[in-house]
């Protein structure tokens, strides 16, 4: 199976460049899920390490659960590729409980990568709360941080200057999955 996995700093864009893959696969005919993987552990209160060990022995996160319950209805259904978006500032962690929950999974992560006033701009056109100014600095951190790691073996996303339909364009261009040859893969 097929994983697109789209990753960087909050307020970046992830959500939307993943709700645009999905458009465009859609419009395609091409089969396909999408997960937010904020989705997979919103609970409160969060679940004991004692609680997570009694559904599957070892696991410490219900992230890694959830995501193997989801997916196993979406394979059921014929399902070989999967859009999923996160911050995943420690990308190795995160493929291994990804892995974990979907041991068969191809990842492909792309990082999206913007300066840091086109971050400010996507944030305050997001950011309303009482949070908006701790987010700002989390998500400038994020970013300070993702840019200065070394990107191998993922595709790198420059986002400035660019919306979401061209985006998606080229994140589908580059891992083939409009290519007729690669439908069924």
């Amino acid at each position: 199976m097929q994983l697109l996995l789209i990753t960087g700093p909050a307020g970046i864009g992830k959500s939307t460049l993943s709700w645009e893959v999905s458009a465009q696969l859609a419009a395609a005919q091409v089969t396909h899920a999408v997960i937010e993987t904020d989705e997979l552990d919103r609970v409160f209160p969060r679940p004991s390490v004692e609680e997570l060990d009694r559904i599957q022995p070892g696991t410490t996160d219900v992230s890694s659960i959830n995501l193997a319950a989801i997916w196993s209805t979406y394979r059921t259904l014929g399902h070989t590729r999967l859009i999923m978006s996160g911050v995943m500032m420690h990308l190795d962690f995160d493929k291994r409980w990804i892995l974990a929950a979907i041991p068969e999974a191809r990842i492909t992560a792309v990082r999206m990568l913007a300066s840091e006033p086109t971050l400010l701009a996507r944030l305050a056109q997001r950011e309303i709360g009482s949070g908006a100014d701790e987010q700002v600095q989390r998500s400038l951190r994020q970013a300070r941080r993702m840019a200065s790691e070394d990107a191998e073996g993922m595709v790198v996303l420059p986002t400035d200057g660019k919306g979401p339909a061209e985006l998606a364009g080229l994140i589908l261009q580059k891992i083939g999955w409009l290519n007729a040859s690669q439908e069924q893969a």
